[in-house]
């Protein structure tokens, strides 16, 4: 088990965030600095945070899936406190699914307190409203996403994060979000093409590379949204829905933090509809099944990572 820094006492606004920050970095050493066995459970404190290790350059973060509710955590009375129902699950099943379909295990971080409590999608002070227990959480969140993420790129020299989410807008499908907003994808494909506009997504990484355009990246005919809808989930963008309608989820603090411009990582958030991709066991493991076909085709085309078939 893990042994992470203690919580700072209560403190000023100012210097309050600021020890958060060097917790969460003491931690991240401390976690980085342990032996991992792929697929097996490891815990922060008191179990509210949980991390299943990997041996594939491919993370999976869920930080909204939660369901305790711990009395000694403040509730959250600001911002969104609502869970994304069965995202828990969901990325349980992608991680055996990847299993089932490769014979390796993506690394998987899971928060297992309510929103209510805890959101690790948001900068520690609005996350964790105050709460010492809470900010804890929320380090050892992020320093396991550290470590999956340093493990990933001494090992393939890269790595491809996906954080997931889920959301019941009136549109019901993927929304795929490149940290793009809805106003950004509506421009022109001569803006979209720049180079400020890759530089400021989650696949710079990858558009430094592609042989495709931006454009082509984000909706064209090899893009993640178009090989969704091959598989029979319709998302956005892509080629039959370019531009997403409002509202829509563009990605947030977790790959705004952990896709950082200088680090050798891609990636994106990734929005589920409720009905047919994580209202039922069933059609959980019918999207995972299509993610990692999705993925076996997109990470091998465009980033020179294969998830090899078992």
């Amino acid at each position: 088990m893990m042994v992470f820094a203690s919580s700072p006492a209560p403190l000023l606004p100012i210097a309050r965030h600021v020890l958060v920050a060097l917790a969460g970095m003491l931690c991240a050493s401390r976690v980085v600095g342990a032996d991992f066995e792929p697929g097996r459970s490891y815990f922060g404190d008191k179990n509210y945070i949980e991390y299943l290790p990997g041996d594939l350059p491919l993370v999976i973060s869920a930080p909204h899936g939660g369901r305790e509710r711990p009395e000694e955590i403040t509730t959250r009375e600001k911002g969104v406190v609502e869970a994304d129902s069965n995202t828990q699950e969901l990325a349980r099943a992608v991680g055996e699914e990847v299993f089932a379909r490769t014979g390796h295990r993506a690394h998987l971080i899971i928060c297992r307190l309510h929103r209510q409590k805890l959101d690790c999608n948001r900068e520690v002070v609005e996350a964790a409203a105050g709460s010492p227990v809470a900010e804890k959480a929320w380090n050892e969140y992020h320093a396991f996403i550290d470590q999956a993420l340093a493990a990933a790129t001494a090992q393939a020299g890269k790595a491809f994060l996906i954080d997931l989410h889920g959301q019941a807008h009136k549109d019901q499908r993927l929304e795929l979000g490149y940290l793009h907003s809805q106003q950004t994808l509506a421009g022109s494909e001569e803006k979209l093409n720049a180079p400020e506009a890759a530089g400021a997504g989650s696949l710079r990484r990858i558009a430094e590379k592609s042989k495709l355009s931006y454009v082509e990246l984000l909706r064209g005919s090899r893009s993640l949204g178009a090989l969704f809808e091959a598989q029979g989930f319709p998302a956005t963008p892509s080629p039959q829905h370019p531009v997403p309608n409002l509202p829509y989820f563009q990605g947030g603090y977790t790959i705004r933090r952990h896709v950082a411009s200088d680090s050798p990582i891609a990636g994106l958030q990734i929005e589920c509809n409720m009905t047919g991709v994580r209202d039922t066991a069933e059609n959980r493991v019918r999207f995972a099944t299509a993610l990692v076909a999705v993925l076996r085709e997109y990470l091998a085309e465009n980033f020179d990572l294969r998830l090899l078939q078992r």
